[in-house]
């Protein structure tokens, strides 16, 4: 009974040291990817006049992603800038005066954004839609 005891103390132990000595391996496969979220927003908001306002916070976007708008806003002839802030505060934007925003902009190299619209008109401008990116 004893030596059969002992027999199947020795076994576990035996098998747990052995298990606790096997290499671990990471590998990458090649042409692997990453996949990031997008993320969707509503957009309601009433923009002050000659101003550029950030509409989001600090968004991490890599080389060939895309910021969606797509939006209407009222008076519907102002005139107003959709596009993003880059890391160095450069505001890089698409025009619309016909009140209907359907737009997307592709980011040329991977960077932090940050989403932003300008009214480049003497009075508070209000836009409603979507944001994508």
């Amino acid at each position: 009974m004893k030596r059969n005891r002992l027999a199947a103390v020795l076994l576990s132990v035996s098998v747990l040291l052995s298990c606790s000595f096997l290499p671990a391996l990471a590998a990458e496969t090649p042409g692997s990817e990453i996949i990031i979220s997008r993320v969707s927003g509503r957009l309601e908001h009433s923009f002050p006049a000659n101003i550029v306002t950030p509409i989001s916070s600090t968004v991490s976007l890599g080389k060939g992603e895309t910021i969606t708008y797509d939006c209407t806003y009222t008076p519907r002839y102002s005139s107003l800038d959709f596009g993003y802030l880059d890391s160095e505060n450069v505001f890089h934007y698409q025009n619309f005066t016909n009140g209907i925003v359907d737009t997307s902009i592709e980011i040329s190299q991977r960077g932090q954004y940050r989403l932003a619209i300008r009214n480049n008109e003497n009075y508070a401008v209000a836009i409603s839609g979507t944001v994508k990116y």
